[in-house]
């Protein structure tokens, strides 16, 4: 009896160092690692993977998969973890539609269909090609149909901000400076490093980063808003017609 109960804490004590590693969003699973070991037990032992998935449930979180970059957690809305954009910096109500609106661009400019999502290679983006991309989109998210309050509606209000903001604003050094929709996208690209989601991609430019697995798997859970759905559909539409 008391040896089963210790093989059960032994569990719960691998299960939450899982866990804390896909908290830790910069953490790797390299070969010969823990993070590696853990990861191989939740994807081959169901009892061990049943454990880990009650204890993140138990957090707040949700696991969305295991691909080669580790462990993917996604926060429950309201949940301890659950990240909220006046949380990044202090915006206004402006500033957070357009940031919001921003990532939705980010992720149907990288995933415009479905079969996207399957496809486990990483996606670059480009700063200026993203906001060429938005610019593109104004007319059609300004056509979102919703009323007061809806997620249309907040599209709607974005998209129109986005469209008097001007693209560049240099500051004395000539870097791009806050009001700006490059600045913005800048902001998002880096936050989105942040959080795991994204790297930098120095090589190919500065403007250019890499959408990892776990921004893969984030969007594939989300999808399915109406502005982000019209974005993708204009995505696709441009890819097409190429």
């Amino acid at each position: 009896m008391s040896g089963s109960v210790a093989a059960d804490l032994t569990e719960v004590r691998a299960a939450a160092e899982l866990v804390a590693f896909g908290l830790q969003r910069r953490s790797r699973p390299v070969e010969g690692s823990d993070y590696r070991a853990l990861l191989d037990r939740y994807r081959s032992e169901l009892r061990f993977r049943d454990v880990v998935d009650t204890m993140a449930e138990g957090l707040g979180l949700e696991v969305l998969g295991t691909p080669r970059s580790g462990i993917v957690l996604a926060p429950e809305p309201g949940g301890a973890f659950a990240t909220r954009l006046a949380d990044l910096r202090t915006m206004d109500q402006a500033e957070r539609l357009v940031f919001g609106l921003v990532l939705l661009g980010i992720a149907a400019y990288a995933y415009p269909q479905d079969v996207d999502f399957d496809d486990p290679e990483t996606k670059l983006v480009d700063v200026v090609k993203v906001d060429e991309f938005l610019r593109s989109a104004i007319g059609t998210l300004q056509g979102q149909e919703g009323g007061e309050g809806t997620p249309e509606e907040r599209a709607r209000a974005a998209a129109e901000v986005y469209a008097d903001m001007p693209q560049l604003i240099t500051t004395q050094t000539g870097r791009r400076a806050r009001g700006c929709t490059l600045k913005v996208i800048e902001d998002a690209l880096g936050w989105l490093v942040d959080q795991g989601a994204a790297r930098e991609a120095t090589t190919l430019g500065p403007d250019v980063y890499h959408l990892t697995d776990r921004f893969r798997l984030l969007v594939a859970d989300s999808a399915g808003g109406a502005a982000l759905d019209a974005l993708r559909g204009l995505r696709a539409t441009e890819g097409r017609a190429r």
